[in-house]
């Protein structure tokens, strides 16, 4: 159900595109491959949310690090401090360490699986949060796939099912 609801919302754009969009495409495929790899890691490891976040932090800044320095771009020593300070805070500590140590501590209570499924919900908020944003709405196509995706996160996350009545 959430993969025919991803498919409602992007269409057959994600296979028609060529050039740049297609690479974004593939990046994404690749990301969500590694968050799945890491998700299934964590659980696996048994591994507490605080251990998580510092060892993929750690992991991140000795991977990334190297490649930033040899490619850095002049203008970023020229840009303000507020400017890199804000995102330092931003990337590092808000999007980094808060928001991994959230999603490994759903992981830790709810399971692999269960944490996994809301991940899906993404490109639905992505569609809702256009309206108020972007001023752009939904097609009748892409609510129909903002249903079905909340359906299968729903059902894949073990809620249960209204009982029906014996008539």
């Amino acid at each position: 159900m959430i993969l025919s609801g991803v498919f409602a919302i992007t269409g057959l754009a994600i296979f028609t595109h060529v050039g740049t969009q297609s690479i974004g495409h593939l990046l994404f495929l690749c990301a969500a491959f590694l968050w799945a790899c890491y998700t299934v890691s964590i659980r696996r490891a048994r591994l507490d949310a605080l251990h998580a976040v510092a060892i993929a932090a750690v992991s991140s800044m000795l991977l990334y690090l190297p490649i930033y320095i040899v490619f850095l771009e002049d203008d970023l020593l020229d840009a303000p401090l507020g400017d890199l300070v804000f995102q330092g805070f931003y990337q590092g500590v808000l999007t980094m360490i808060v928001s991994l140590f959230l999603y490994g501590r759903a992981v830790s209570l709810l399971g692999a699986s269960n944490a996994a499924a809301f991940g899906a919900l993404g490109p639905a908020m992505a569609a809702l949060f256009a309206i108020p944003i972007l001023g752009e709405f939904p097609t009748p196509t892409d609510w129909a796939g903002i249903v079905v995706i909340t359906a299968g996160v729903y059902l894949a996350s073990g809620a249960p099912l209204p009982k029906r009545k014996a008539g």
